[in-house]
């Protein structure tokens, strides 16, 4: 019996990426539901556009709880009676033939794996650029897990940072979280794209957790300072059959 996948997706103001970010993943996916954080720009009408795009919820709260917004996306996403659920942003973009990898991990190689985890590549000024020092060279996430034994009173818990960032794209109580499979499937993650990217994703974290000193004030996201970046930054290259023509 084939598994329904469901994605699940918390957006706010991604037209550059999110069409990109859907094809990646929409021939593995069954159903996809869009918790939209009052975007002004055309990610809503994007999203609209696929058919498989199934459920979009426009929030009328303003403030910002990243706990409570996922777990209300959560809620939306076991509505549609999922096997399986996929955590996705809008700027995330899983690498070519990413699908095919990830059915062959659900279907043969990993059939009883209740979490799996992927690995962040972070693009950086060009399409085939990625940023390898520091943490950046092994990152991964949990961002997939399936319903089967899973407990129902699935729950993202609160963090200790204001608003609840960091708290994580999966529910806390996932059965398997603490062994997940890592996936061979990558994820692009295009928030450093550019420079301006780079200093308003900046400027955000540091407005919502001001002088944070776990983090040293978020300065990996703009250069080699900071306790996550390296001594300098390093680069690695993507393969042209590997990339996308996202300039």
């Amino acid at each position: 019996m084939t598994s329904k996948i469901v994605v699940m997706y918390r957006l706010k103001n991604e037209e550059r990426w999110i069409k990109q970010s859907i094809e990646s993943i929409y021939d593995l996916c069954d159903e996809i539901v869009v918790l939209d954080d009052n975007s002004t720009d055309n990610t809503k009408t994007i999203c609209s556009q696929f058919d498989k795009v199934v459920d979009i919820h426009t929030k009328t709260d303003s403030t910002f709880d990243e706990a409570r917004d996922r777990n209300f996306l959560l809620d939306m996403a076991l509505k549609r009676n999922p096997d399986i659920l996929l955590s996705l942003d809008g700027d995330e973009i899983f690498l070519p033939n990413s699908s095919k990898i990830i059915q062959e991990e659900i279907d043969i190689l990993h059939p009883e794996a209740q979490v799996f985890e992927f690995q962040f590549l972070t693009l950086w000024d060009s399409s085939n650029q990625i940023r390898f020092d520091g943490a950046f060279s092994s990152h991964w996430q949990k961002r997939m897990f399936r319903l089967k034994d899973q407990p129902n009173d699935l729950k993202i818990n609160d963090s200790p940072y204001p608003r609840n960032l960091h708290c994580g794209s999966i529910p806390t109580n996932t059965i398997g979280i603490e062994n997940p499979v890592r996936s061979n499937a990558k994820i692009f993650h295009c928030a450093s794209f550019d420079e301006s990217l780079r200093k308003t994703t900046h400027a955000w974290y540091v407005s919502h957790d001001p002088d944070n000193p776990l983090t040293d004030n978020y300065q990996h996201l703009l250069n080699a300072k900071g306790r996550f970046s390296g001594s300098a930054l390093k680069f690695q290259t993507i393969p042209s059959d590997l990339s996308y023509d996202l300039n």
